[in-house]
């Protein structure tokens, strides 16, 4: 009797432990639906499904970047705090400009640059830190 209980412990034990493991994994990779007010990650790809086609709803932040650039990095809570504000009511993403060429096309020369877009059109622009109070603003009075 005392083998199966330390048998059964053992299984949950392991099942717990992989559901963590799996759950973290996800976390990890930014598999989290837009729902839940997660920062976007744009490329080329998805770029005109997820920014040019959804700005035909709501409001589309896009955060022009570099893995290299600690300004980058600074605005990285106001987007995670934005995002979660306005989760269904505007899209918050990034795009690596070293990895994707979609920057080019808006004349990308400094980073941060930080652009909302809305309807198809670019609505407001951004370069360098940016306060999250001025990009909320923005946001708001296109209608997030």
């Amino acid at each position: 009797m005392r083998t199966s209980g330390i048998i059964v412990a053992t299984i949950v034990c392991c099942l717990v432990l992989g559901g963590l493991i799996i759950g973290w994994s996800v976390y990890q990779k930014g598999d989290i639906p837009e729902e839940l007010g997660q920062v976007r990650d744009f490329t080329d790809e998805n770029f005109e499904k997820e920014v040019v086609e959804a700005s035909k709803n709501k409001p589309v932040l896009v955060d022009f970047y570099a893995d290299w650039c600690l300004p980058c990095k600074m605005l990285d809570p106001s987007l995670k705090e934005l995002a979660q504000e306005f989760k269904g009511r505007a899209v918050i993403g990034k795009l690596n400009t070293d990895k994707n060429l979609i920057a080019r096309r808006f004349g990308i020369q400094r980073i941060p640059a930080v652009f909302i877009i809305r309807n198809q059109e670019i609505k407001d622009v951004f370069y360098g830190v940016v306060s999250t109070e001025r990009m909320r603003k923005a946001l708001r009075e296109l209608g997030a």
